[in-house]
């Protein structure tokens, strides 16, 4: 019979390993989670909100905001909010704009470690003009910074990466970047076009994307294909399902959200958004659905979490956009009215 003081021994033990088993257990389930690599732009943004309905060709009074800004670096933007451990990938200019953009981010807590810095050429400057509705009628980008991207760069980029890992890029990198990412990226890879112009780059790699998120007009440039309803949404979806994509997800504003993957095939509608800003809707929601399934949630499921996410942000103007956590959008998204139906 064991003594009272074995007893206690033994329980202490068995408690002790419990605990140890538990925390094993947490690390395991956090590593499961993987890092997410997003390589793309950073921008300066200047937007011009009209207040009358515009007029072309003449000084339209308006307000005007400057802002931090660009696909790649909204996207690592949100992601941080998300709690996701981000690393940014992008050239920072040697001037006064570019220290600042890199200090912005290194303030949310994104890892900027592989950013390189140059003096060849300017930061990356984005001018947007609003109507008076605050949805965008015509923008302008100069983002040749992105032209210091060498091979050499991406590799050691790409060696820091591993299977369980994510890369996202958007098109704003040049062709022979997106390609190198393409060929050699061994872990999920996904992709924001930016705009009809800068898609094509894009098109040339879509068998090695797990996710791509084009807006209706990107699908409609690269596809060929008018989406004007049910068959014709269902025929573009299919194109890029064919072309090797594995989650086709086009956004059509107001018209809602598709979603394809495997046998699925998804529309998504939402409540009347109250637009305070359009600007980087797009971004969030990208960075929203690449959270939810780096969090094990279903393709589905994610895009509900995305709405939820892209809805908030138009709905906020500036520095209230730094309040958006997961937490904030979970507990939204039943206040948002998401109707799915299969197509």
């Amino acid at each position: 019979m064991k003594s009272p003081k074995s007893k206690e021994n033994d329980f202490q033990q068995k408690r002790e390993s419990e605990i140890i088993d538990n925390i094993l257990n947490l690390r395991e389930s956090v590593n499961s989670m993987g890092r997410i690599f997003v390589i793309g732009g950073a921008n300066i943004d200047i937007c011009g909100a009209s207040i009358e309905p515009l007029i072309n060709f003449d000084s339209n009074p308006g307000t005007i905001s400057v802002a931090f800004g660009g696909v790649g670096r909204n996207i690592a933007e949100y992601l941080s909010l998300f709690g996701e451990d981000v690393s940014f990938v992008t050239a920072f200019s040697h001037d006064h704009y570019g220290t600042l953009l890199r200090e912005d981010c290194e303030s949310l807590g994104i890892d900027c470690s592989s950013c390189i810095t140059t003096q060849e050429y300017p930061s990356s400057m984005y001018i947007a003009i609003l109507d008076h509705d605050r949805d965008m009628r015509i923008a302008m980008s100069d983002m040749r910074i992105l032209r210091a991207f060498t091979p050499e760069m991406l590799s050691d980029v790409l060696k820091r990466t591993s299977k369980d890992d994510i890369i996202m890029i958007d098109a704003n990198l040049d062709i022979r970047s997106i390609h190198y990412i393409a060929e050699n990226a061994e872990c999920t890879l996904a992709a924001d076009p930016v705009s009809v112009s800068k898609s094509s780059r894009i098109a040339a790699v879509l068998e090695r994307l797990s996710v791509f998120k084009p807006n209706i007009y990107e699908a409609e440039s690269m596809s060929g294909i008018k989406i004007k309803e049910r068959e014709s949404a269902l025929k573009a979806l299919e194109w890029f399902l064919a072309k090797g994509v594995k989650e086709v997800i086009i956004s059509m504003a107001e018209k809602g959200i598709l979603l394809a993957y495997d046998d699925v095939r998804l529309h998504f509608t939402h409540r009347i958004v109250e637009v305070e800003n359009a600007t980087g809707g797009g971004d969030s929601f990208l960075a929203a659905y690449m959270s939810a399934r780096n969090s094990g949630k279903k393709p589905e499921e994610a895009v509900r979490f995305a709405i939820a996410a892209a809805v908030n942000v138009i709905e906020r103007q500036g520095s209230e956009r730094r309040q958006i956590n997961r937490d904030l959008i979970e507990n939204s998204i039943g206040q948002i009215n998401i109707k799915e139906q299969n197509i």
